[in-house]
């Protein structure tokens, strides 16, 4: 994508010339960026705030549409692989959309991703038609973008929300007090749930998408243990969990994998 042809409704142009790093971020770039980082939620405007004093500083592993913001100084960290998620939504233009992805923030850089769905250029005009994203999402809503309802289980004395979109085939984290909607990768989730509910059928348990067709014969007790287990390993949320874990599952035990590993005599 050539973000040199972008144009935001306000006549902004950009610089000609080949792209250089460390460089500030376009006006275009931060619209398109801000856009899935809402100002109003207190965890959304605390990373466009660190995103206001970094540059891109290169691309990332995927280069063209791929980016990494740092600190002038410093360049992009690509010997490990990208942080999940932080923010996610979609910008509807004149025949195309734009995606945007902001990852979560590590070691002072954060990845960004803009991209087209159906042509690799930007037109030099672009009427934003509308846009939706899961960072607008707040509990009693349906799903972002297109309306179709959503299960939500309130963790108990807690400060969050787990959330479930079937149509988006989407799971996320809801963080009352930031407003910050953790996507949660489907695949990870759903091994720690076949693992806690010990389905071991390959055609069940080895196909994620089968999670929302089922998502009526897991109970919000399920569910949230799934959730435990996820963050048992990824520790990405701050979230005492002991009250929820039973004595026996505060053990160590073996991954979901090994369950499928044949046993050599």
């Amino acid at each position: 994508m050539k973000l040199k042809k972008l144009f935001i409704n306000q006549g902004i142009k950009l610089n000609s010339g080949d792209i250089q790093f460390p460089r500030e971020l376009s006006s275009q770039e931060k619209f398109l960026i801000f856009s899935v980082l809402p100002e109003n939620k207190p965890g959304y405007k605390a990373c466009r705030e660190k995103i206001e004093k970094l540059m891109v500083i290169g691309y990332g592993r995927f280069k063209n549409n791929n980016y990494i913001l740092g600190k002038k100084d410093v360049a992009p960290d690509l010997s490990v692989s990208s942080a999940s998620v932080f923010a996610s939504g979609t910008i509807i233009i004149q025949n195309d959309e734009v995606d945007v992805l902001v990852h979560e923030e590590y070691d002072d850089q954060i990845e960004f991703d803009i991209s087209l769905k159906n042509s690799e250029t930007l037109p030099e005009i672009i009427n934003v038609k509308s846009k939706w994203s899961y960072s607008d999402w707040n509990s009693g809503d349906e799903s972002p973008g297109d309306n179709n309802p959503v299960r939500e289980i309130s963790l108990s004395s807690s400060n969050y929300i787990l959330v479930f979109a079937p149509s988006h085939k989407k799971i996320w984290l809801n963080e009352k007090e930031s407003g910050v909607n953790y996507l949660i990768p489907l695949t990870n989730f759903y091994n720690e749930l076949m693992g806690y509910k010990k389905i071991r059928d390959p055609k069940e348990a080895l196909n994620p998408k089968l999670l929302f067709q089922n998502l009526s014969k897991f109970s919000d007790d399920d569910l949230i243990y799934a959730l435990i287990l996820y963050n048992r390993y990824m520790t990405r949320f701050p979230i005492n969990f002991l009250s929820y874990l039973k004595p026996d599952e505060a053990k160590p035990k073996k991954s979901f994998k090994d369950l499928f590993k044949k046993v050599k005599n």
